[in-house]
């Protein structure tokens, strides 16, 4: 794992803070949902769940995720697939609430239903539409 990937992952999801996370849903079918990153730490992405919450069930069910997000106007898109670790700690769940003024808002002082996750087995693949700009795919 090479700081300059992480470097570029965390840019690109700083960049466009509203991704999008597929998971497999409940009924077996896929479903993508607006997501957001919250911040790396030694490597790892970090992101949460509400623990009442739909896609919370469904991750338990199937912990294998994608998450993409791309530029409009480049054309330029990462996708992010991984398999998701819970991690019920509360100085990683205040981390992630503090990370996000929209969650901030959401849960209040009432962060019990926040959980964070990281992801394992992270592979990233970095491209376009544009032909001129050569694919990347490397793992974190």
């Amino acid at each position: 794992m090479k700081r300059e990937d992480i470097d570029t992952v965390v840019n690109m999801l700083k960049d466009y803070p509203m991704q999008y996370i597929g998971v497999i849903g409940r009924d077996g079918k896929p479903k993508v949902k607006p997501f957001e990153f919250k911040y790396e730490e030694d490597g790892k992405l970090w992101f949460d769940v509400m623990k009442n919450q739909e896609t919370y069930r469904e991750l338990l069910d199937n912990p294998y995720v994608e998450i993409t997000v791309a530029d409009r106007v480049t054309t330029q898109w990462i996708r992010i697939d991984g398999k998701v670790r819970f991690v019920d700690n509360n100085d990683i769940r205040r981390k992630v609430v503090a990370s996000s003024p929209v969650l901030k808002k959401v849960c209040g002082d009432d962060i019990v239903n926040v959980l964070p996750f990281t992801l394992d087995d992270v592979k990233v693949e970095l491209s376009s539409l544009d032909t001129d700009m050569e694919k990347r795919v490397f793992v974190l």
